[in-house]
């Protein structure tokens, strides 16, 4: 089990750039995110993240707690270059990436011939004295415990998790720090008895099949510290979508669907521009509750232009019950397929 895994986060990416294109914010309290009242926070400098600001909190929450932060819309071209740049540096290594976000991905140096924790060690030194900007790395033998590693030491942090020190590290945590451990997972785990990673791979393993089915088959071999899933470079997307959260609730059909119509403007141009063509279109609805809605179908033929994608959207909503406000709304194309596709006249 060789060290050729090595899992790259930047730190508090977004919260990073603004600081480096304007180094008076260093050291401030720097949240990003939609600035309105509906907005929520994208990333938090850990200045911030000191007077309890995290990423997904909704944005009033956030002002109440560090009212005296500094809010910034997000520049995601800005940060798209940037990634770009450190993405660069990744492929002087290995053509085995698989980027996450524009903030994080999986590298495999397993066919570059130097010594891998050195090869680690270089690309987060490159990344500092070249973009400027911190990484924390984690060393392992497979994604999944690269990925704790990475997250052991934050910020500016570097772990290796070999087979001489996983039980060591793995047993103490906690179950929600097993990959694919959700909320509602977490609590099945906890009714169970099993609050520990130990007491999962302590477990009987057909016991946790028969509770959990396939995931717990899955959650004792992570216990153990064995995952089997392989760094993939990114092939096509699997599906395109926009959604919107509305300025203030609405309560109108026709309101609605004048937003369905923009979203499915917003998708086709991304089809075009990403060259794929879909056949499924799901719309999703958010209720003023924050109950969540969707409705999924599938064409025979694929669709290639707003007006295709909009009359399935105007289709599917009409199968939502819109007896409450509704906060957001998105559409979604998915079953795609590459290429760029002509009409076929008759004879063709």
């Amino acid at each position: 089990m060789e060290l050729d895994i090595i899992h790259l986060d930047m730190d508090a990416f977004y919260a990073a750039v603004e600081m480096k294109d304007n180094p008076e914010l260093i050291g401030k309290p720097v949240i990003i995110g939609g600035l309105s009242r509906r907005g929520v926070v994208s990333t938090a400098s850990y200045q911030a993240r000191n007077y309890g600001v995290h990423s997904a909190m909704p944005m009033h929450q956030a002002r109440r707690l560090c009212p005296h932060g500094v809010y910034l819309k997000p520049r995601h071209g800005r940060y798209k270059e940037i990634s770009a740049q450190i993405q660069e540096i990744f492929f002087q290594y290995t053509e085995l990436v698989e980027p996450l976000s524009l903030d994080e991905a999986f590298l495999d140096l397993n066919h570059n011939k130097r010594n891998s924790l050195q090869l680690a060690k270089e690309i987060k030194r490159r990344i500092k004295e070249e973009v400027g900007l911190v990484a924390s790395v984690g060393v392992s033998y497979n994604k999944f415990l690269a990925k704790l590693a990475s997250d052991f030491d934050k910020p500016d942090g570097f772990k290796i998790i070999s087979p001489f020190n996983v039980e060591q590290l793995l047993f103490p945590l906690d179950v929600s720090q097993l990959w694919g451990v959700g909320p509602q997972t977490e609590e099945k785990l906890k009714r169970l008895g099993l609050y520990k990673v130990e007491d999962i791979a302590q477990a009987e393993k057909y016991f946790l099949i028969r509770k959990l089915g396939k995931k717990g088959y899955q959650l004792y071999n992570l216990a153990w510290g064995r995952d089997e899933r392989k760094v993939t470079p990114p092939g096509p997307p699997k599906s395109i979508g926009k959604e919107t959260t509305f300025r203030f609730d609405l309560n109108d059909k026709a309101a609605v669907l004048e937003n369905l119509k923009r979203l499915s403007q917003q998708v086709a141009q991304r089809a075009i521009k990403k060259e794929v063509k879909g056949r499924t279109v799901t719309v999703k609805i958010k209720y003023e509750d924050f109950v969540e809605v969707s409705r999924s179908k599938t064409e025979e033929r694929y669709l290639e232009n707003e007006e295709e994608i909009y009359e399935v959207a105007e289709r599917l909503l009409e199968e939502v019950e819109l007896s409450k406000k509704v906060r957001l709304a998105g559409v979604s194309l998915s079953n795609l397929k590459e290429g760029n596709f002509k009409q076929l006249k008759l004879f063709d």
